[in-house]
């Protein structure tokens, strides 16, 4: 994962070894994770050629640019589940 903001670097080292699949829901996920977490807000969305982008900002004012991962909802539920575990272990929500 390139240009991710401090609090989620963390998480990148977990994803080195992963299929690109993947790293982007978990990356994904992980974002919307951070806005439920009060970290970062999604402040806007915008059409890619393939997939839909998704714009986040920090709390720091630090904003990229995240792909939607093609996932389905219950993918995505799935994944958010685990994060919401892995981040109540590291006592980040």
């Amino acid at each position: 994962m390139q240009n991710l903001p401090a609090e989620m670097q963390m998480f990148a080292a977990l994803l080195d070894g992963q299929p690109a699949p993947v790293r982007e829901a978990f990356q994904y996920c992980l974002c919307l994770m951070m806005v439920e977490a009060g970290k970062m807000e999604q402040f806007d969305t915008t059409p890619g050629d393939t997939q839909v982008l998704y714009h986040f900002k920090t709390v720091a004012g630090e904003a990229f640019t995240v792909p939607h991962p093609g996932i389905t909802q219950e993918q995505e539920a799935t994944v958010m589940d685990l994060l919401r575990e892995i981040l109540e272990d590291e006592g980040e929500i």
